[in-house]
């Protein structure tokens, strides 16, 4: 009898010392009642290449497909390090931007007006300017009643003056941002073409 308690004894000591003498319980609360969503989403991509050419821009245009019903484009920001793009892994999907066929072509439309602007001189009282923004709705925040801010996911800017033309795209969201400089016409006309594939894929 004594060894048996002294037995019991040294096992409540390994439990103490280990994981407690009282038993481990593991409560469980049933959520299946709970409405749940879901979603499966299948995404097909094709990356444009506008006449054969590796990609003048660190960013890729990327025509996409969701459930074989859904076209959309999608740019994408060119890996670290890389001097263009030609793979479709050659790019960061992560970071990349949604833009639906309406915002596409008011996007060419953006692109091909800042192209026909570019070599249009004008002296030091005029000048000329396009941009083109496009903000999820989840990113616009009304910082007081009535006025909402924009958080765009893409900007576009042209501007024209005196001084001779400036484009700049900025795409990304919250803190990762990424900075594009177009220094010719020609690369406005290549990613509106670039665009135009794009969606009719």
């Amino acid at each position: 009898m004594l060894k048996i308690i002294s037995g019991f004894i040294s096992i409540c000591f390994v439990s103490v010392l280990f994981y407690g003498c009282t038993p481990s319980r593991v409560l469980y609360h049933s959520q299946a009642s709970v409405p749940f969503f879901h979603r499966s989403t299948k995404t097909v991509f094709h990356m444009v290449n506008y006449g054969k050419i590796p990609s003048i821009f660190k960013f890729a245009v990327i025509a996409a497909k969701d459930n074989d019903t859904l076209s959309y484009v999608v740019l994408a920001p060119i890996k670290h390090q890389l001097i263009d793009s030609t793979k479709l892994t050659d790019v960061d999907l992560n970071n990349s931007i949604t833009l639906l066929p309406a915002q596409v072509e008011e996007f060419i439309k953006i692109l091909n007006s800042s192209a026909e602007k570019w070599d249009t001189k004008f002296n030091t009282m005029d000048g000329i300017s396009y941009s083109f923004v496009v903000s999820p709705e989840d990113k616009n925040r009304p910082q007081i009643e009535n006025i909402p801010v924009w958080h765009p996911t893409l900007n576009f800017y042209f501007q024209n003056n005196y001084k001779g033309p400036l484009v700049s795209i900025i795409f990304g969201e919250d803190l990762v941002k990424y900075d594009y400089i177009i220094d010719e016409s020609s690369e406005l006309i290549d990613l509106s073409n670039m665009l135009s594939l794009a969606i009719k894929k």
